[in-house]
């Protein structure tokens, strides 16, 4: 008998009429969740993303081809997460596990769609079965074991990775969700009694069975019932909460990668016809930033690269570049969830940001270089920066270099006798 399994075996017609109102309830949610925050970055300054689709289909492509690249290598290759260790190497297996998952879930539903327009259409049977049973059985033990490293990592409490309660609560969601979907696969094994390689391409799902055999057809039907709607209904809880928890970052993220526009080291020059339109010199205002510069701070995860990567913090300074991003997004959500025109609930700068990590910064842009999701820290940094500037705020070692550049013509002081003087430690 040629290997393949029913989609919807032993769930009566009633359960699936209910299965996919809960599934469109469902994106429903997520697709509020997601039109809550879009709202917020359309407060910001506009990026024209229309330019982006304007002229010939050459020159659109043209324009797409880099934020397309940054997408598929940075996002779904995952070639920025790696080089952090154990960490890295997790998110990458976790990451994959999820996304081989998602797309057999997927084939599953496009399989069953075929088939009720016609059985000849339908896909889910003889060698491709073989291969997705044993290829999804694969890939939901690395998923698990990924949950389960960063589980684990949550009990040691590293600290620059951010911590909420609902980190719990989501990985918590996801290891219950996993194990349901064995526990359903080998139920369904039971009661089924496939043969040869119907059963033993599933190697998970078949070594539970053998524990759950005792149970018999009936008892099993009924368990593998009220399991499969345990699964579904975590399932949809999932993804109905991603806009509302740390994992909306797999939402914002790609489309921060694709929006970015990386230039490291350049300093974008202000015009006079531009200071004459808007009255300001650098950031004053969260929504000051542009709505690219708004989503970025959606898109981070707080895994801490950039705090670990920044010289400033490491030598104690007050500057944590996850720190600014973080309060960045804390004070969106504050001041662009109130009604147009209301006074913001605190100062940007002061209040937020205070002076003293603006300055402390180097510029290195380490922490932009290491970032997964390539937030530009360093670029929000030199916008409020430059605002202190324009209002005369300029302090510390900053201003100390100025002063000396105008008095001695270079930012150490030295006497003009001196300039020249380090070349006598070079060798002859």
């Amino acid at each position: 008998m040629e290997p393949s399994r029913e989609t919807f075996g032993n769930i009566p017609a009633s359960s699936q009429q209910l299965f996919y109102a809960l599934a469109v309830v469902s994106t429903l949610v997520f697709v509020y969740g997601v039109w809550r925050r879009f709202r917020l970055w359309r407060q910001g300054q506009s990026i024209n993303v229309r330019e982006l689709f304007a002229g010939n289909i050459r020159a659109v492509l043209a324009r797409l081809q880099p934020g397309l690249r940054r997408v598929l290598i940075d996002g779904l290759g995952q070639k920025r997460v790696g080089g952090r260790g154990a960490a890295g190497r997790a998110h990458i297996l976790m990451f994959a596990g999820f996304m081989v998952l998602l797309l057999g879930t997927t084939l599953l539903e496009m399989d069953h769609l075929a088939a009720m327009i016609s059985q000849s259409l339908s896909f889910h049977r003889g060698t491709y079965y073989v291969v997705y049973e044993f290829t999804l059985d694969v890939f939901g033990l690395i998923f698990l074991g990924g949950c389960g490293y960063f589980l684990w990592r949550r009990t040691r409490l590293p600290a620059s990775v951010g911590h909420r309660a609902t980190d719990w609560w989501v990985l918590g969601l996801f290891l219950v969700i996993g194990v349901t979907g064995y526990l359903v696969e080998g139920l369904r094994i039971v009661w089924q009694q496939p043969q040869g390689l119907a059963a033993h391409c599933s190697p998970v799902g078949l070594w539970i069975s053998r524990g759950l055999a005792p149970l018999g057809e009936p008892a099993a039907r009924a368990v593998h019932f009220g399991v499969w709607w345990l699964h579904a209904l975590l399932v949809f809880g999932f993804f109905g909460a991603i806009p509302f928890t740390r994992l909306f970052h797999v939402v914002a993220g790609p489309l921060n990668l694709f929006l970015a526009r990386p230039a490291l080291g350049q300093l974008r020059p202000i015009t006079l016809e531009e200071f004459e339109q808007t009255g300001r010199v650098g950031l004053s205002d969260i929504r000051h930033l542009s709505s690219q510069q708004l989503l970025s701070l959606d898109a981070c995860m707080e895994c801490g690269r950039c705090e670990d990567a920044c010289p400033a913090h490491a030598t104690g300074k007050p500057l944590s570049p996850k720190k600014i991003v973080q309060d960045l997004k804390r004070l969106m959500d504050d001041t662009l969830t109130r009604p147009p025109g209301a006074p913001a609930p605190r100062n940007l700068h002061g209040d937020t940001i205070s002076a003293e990590a603006l300055w402390a910064c180097t510029v290195c842009n380490a922490c932009v270089d290491l970032c997964p999701v390539r937030i530009d820290q360093v670029t929000l940094i030199l916008d409020m920066r430059r605002h202190l500037v324009a209002e005369g705020a300029l302090s510390g070692t900053a201003a100390t270099a100025l002063r000396r550049m105008q008095s001695a013509a270079n930012p150490w002081g030295l006497p003009a006798s001196d300039r020249a003087a380090w070349r006598e430690t070079l060798n002859s």
